[in-house]
């Protein structure tokens, strides 16, 4: 049997800019726990910041100088070690694919359309010079959880916060994805 690697996938980005200036910031987490979890130093902040949606629901996420208790801080804290360049971004993630004995790695991720651009985005989209690691495709997991709950709906676990947090975001991917599995395999079961 093939030994197989699920990595779930989720990144914030600025919506009207696919370039890598638009990538906010990039979670990955696998079935062993293993977490990768970097914020773009080159994102277009003046962007983000005019923006009142990401604003509220994505800044305060990210390492921020804040100056005073009531700051809501709107410069972006280069000095953590979170925040990096494209290139290191690039080469991180790269390395997270890499990084393993596995056969063959699966990539899930939730609404991820967006989510599976901006990681190929990195190289440009061009799969030519993409890593061999890094999926070209991946699971969308809303499919997953509309398909197991034909019969009867999928219990989904209520995600603890850090929403539009992107390494928050995948893992929680990670446990609706558990969820899916323990489902299909208790009706798998009951009606056998």
């Amino acid at each position: 049997m093939k030994k197989t690697r699920f990595v779930y996938l989720d990144c914030e980005f600025l919506p009207a800019d696919p370039t890598t200036r638009g990538l906010v910031s990039i979670g990955l987490t696998d079935d062993q726990g293993v977490d990768y979890y970097a914020v773009n130093a080159d994102m277009d902040t003046d962007a983000l910041l005019a923006i009142p949606w990401m604003v509220d629901n994505v800044w305060p996420y990210l390492p921020r100088i804040v100056f005073g208790y009531d700051e809501p801080g709107r410069i972006l804290n280069h000095d953590d070690p979170a925040v990096q360049s494209i290139d290191h971004i690039r080469a991180g993630v790269a390395r997270y694919f890499a990084d393993t004995d596995a056969e063959e790695t699966r990539l899930f991720a939730w609404y991820g359309g967006q989510d599976i651009c901006r990681l190929h985005s990195l190289w440009d989209n061009d799969w030519s010079v993409m890593p061999d690691q890094i999926p070209q495709w991946f699971t969308e997991l809303e499919a997953l959880i509309v398909d197991a709950s034909l019969a009867e709906p999928v219990d989904l676990p209520v995600q603890d916060g850090g929403e539009h947090h992107a390494l928050a975001d995948a893992r929680y991917n990670r446990k609706l994805h558990e969820s899916v599995i323990r489902h299909s395999l208790a009706m798998q079961e009951r009606y056998r």
